[in-house]
């Protein structure tokens, strides 16, 4: 049996186990609410608990909930008061309900039906004025037969402890010891060497300057239609915005603010009232800049975000212009580099792998092996290829090396690596279950086995192919192994040949 916080009839505020309970729960208000809501839970076997606060226009809006095993639960759903159970505690108190499918006032209201709130338990949040300003709550999907009165003492206790922590997480953040000057940012910018280094210190910066309690850096991507929050900073942990969610660009308030020329927006329920995703987190004060490269298209976004009304955000939109374009200088320059590096990873006729490629690809593929996998390594060597370019001129040769690469690369899995490393020479490698590796090494032969027309004449290709398995060399004589393997092929190709001349 679950041991009792409340006895039946004690006047809770006096109740010596509530002033251990207060100082249990001391701390951060989100963290100490979070434990409460979890306790709730054990002392009225429940499967959920959550307060909800009332906004004085008839709504009611979970502001925090907790599932039994202190998992924290939805927040921020917001619904008219007359459409819920929190409705009926706020307008006539206490509520004690072991099966709630035979109560007909409460079946009538939708929302608690549709979710299959079977039984409930809740007491309003009251002021020190007297006025109800939200809910504690409790609910399980099962019939609950052992509720009874000491059930509601427990959670009006509770209430007493709640209420002030409620009240506490729309504080505004005790303000930081240090405000963030020009010389901080510079210092944190400093030697930044990529975008999330860059952009880190700037939401940083941005949050403490202006007060926002989440800023973040969005990227938009475009052809999917859909705005990717890259990086985040949250100063409260009850209000936090995840980094790495998606949602659909023509939803968000970013959108809206580029569109309508609004970068600020002080009451976002006043002015965008219609927007769900704003309603459903508790948006009351927004920021918003685009980041744009130099070609004028529109990259990201830079964005503060507040559940308390801003009036003064729009101050600091000069320095979140800044950021945004240092933001997007980096987003060009690092895009330059990666167009540099595809280019020097790349050889430009063929458009396969170069050599700078094939030794780091190869190392890392080794270290990632599975037990019944082998590295097998194909070099492949043209045969009679100098005759191409002496007899047809070197424009042929280079069709030539085009269609081997165009035709090794058709042959290859994606994540397969196809390499020119000069001249006629290909390199082909792939991760393969041991059994696979003859295949794989006779579909490079088949590959580079045809003939084409150039100019009217027939160019018949042929190579030789050279091949070494992980399991029989290491890193360092795996391509020599099978450059190795190639010549033989090719010297024996002439021995053949030879003898075929003289008889």
């Amino acid at each position: 049996m679950r041991g009792r916080l409340f006895a039946h009839g004690d006047p809770v505020t006096s109740v010596p186990v509530l002033q251990g309970l207060a100082r249990m729960v001391s701390g951060e208000p989100h963290d100490a609410l979070q434990r409460l809501l979890a306790l709730a839970c054990e002392q009225l076997a429940m499967d959920f608990a959550f307060v909800s606060v009332l906004d004085g226009a008839g709504n009611r809006t979970v502001r925090q909930s907790s599932y039994a095993d202190g998992t924290a639960g939805p927040v921020g759903l917001l619904e008219p008061l007359e459409a819920t159970w929190c409705g009926l505690v706020v307008t006539d108190g206490p509520m004690l309900v072991g099966d709630a499918r035979l109560e007909d006032a409460l079946q009538a209201r939708a929302k608690g039906a549709n979710r299959s709130i079977v039984s409930y338990a809740a007491v309003p949040l009251i002021k020190d004025d007297g006025k109800v300003f939200g809910t504690l709550c409790t609910l399980s999907r099962e019939p609950h037969d052992s509720l009874n009165p000491r059930d509601l003492d427990v959670l009006t206790g509770l209430a007493e402890v709640v209420g002030p922590l409620v009240s506490a997480l729309d504080a505004p953040p005790a303000p930081r010891p240090t405000t963030t000057g020009l010389a901080d940012i510079a210092a944190a910018l400093e030697g930044a060497e990529d975008l999330e280094r860059l952009s880190r210190p700037m939401l940083d910066a941005l949050g403490d300057l202006t007060g926002f309690v989440t800023t973040f850096l969005t990227r938009i991507h475009t052809d999917e239609a859909m705005q990717e929050v890259r990086y985040v900073r949250n100063v409260r942990k009850d209000w936090a915005m995840p980094e790495g969610f998606l949602i659909p660009w023509k939803d968000t308030l970013c959108k809206r603010a580029i569109e309508e020329d609004r970068p600020v927006v002080s009451d976002v329920p006043a002015v965008w009232g219609d927007n769900e995703g704003a309603r459903y987190i508790g948006i009351n004060a927004y920021a918003s800049v685009p980041v744009t490269t130099s070609d004028g298209e529109i990259w990201g976004t830079l964005c503060a975000a507040s559940p308390v009304v801003s009036e003064d955000a729009g101050e600091h939109l000069p320095t979140m212009r800044l950021f945004a374009r240092l933001i997007g200088a980096q987003v060009e320059r690092e895009a330059a580099l990666k167009r540099a590096r595809e280019e020097a990873d790349t050889d430009a006729l063929t458009r396969c792998a170069s050599r700078r490629v094939v030794e780091p690809w190869i190392a890392a593929q080794l270290e990632e092996l599975m037990p019944d996998e082998v590295l097998v390594v194909a070099f492949a060597d043209l045969d009679g290829f100098k005759s191409v370019n002496d007899t047809l001129g070197h424009a042929a040769g280079d069709e030539v090396l085009v269609q081997v690469g165009h035709r090794l690369r058709s042959t290859a899995r994606p994540g397969d690596l196809v390499a020119r490393l000069g001249g006629d020479e290909f390199v082909v490698a792939a991760r393969v279950p041991r059994d696979y590796a003859a295949p794989m090494a006779e579909r490079v032969r088949t590959a580079v086995t045809f003939s084409l027309i150039w100019q009217g004449t027939t160019v018949d290709v042929r190579a030789s192919v050279g091949v070494a398995l992980s399991d029989e060399h290491d890193l360092s004589s795996l391509i020599s192994a099978a450059d190795a393997a190639m010549y033989d092929v090719k010297a024996g190709r002439s021995r053949r040949a030879e003898t075929a001349s003289t008889r």
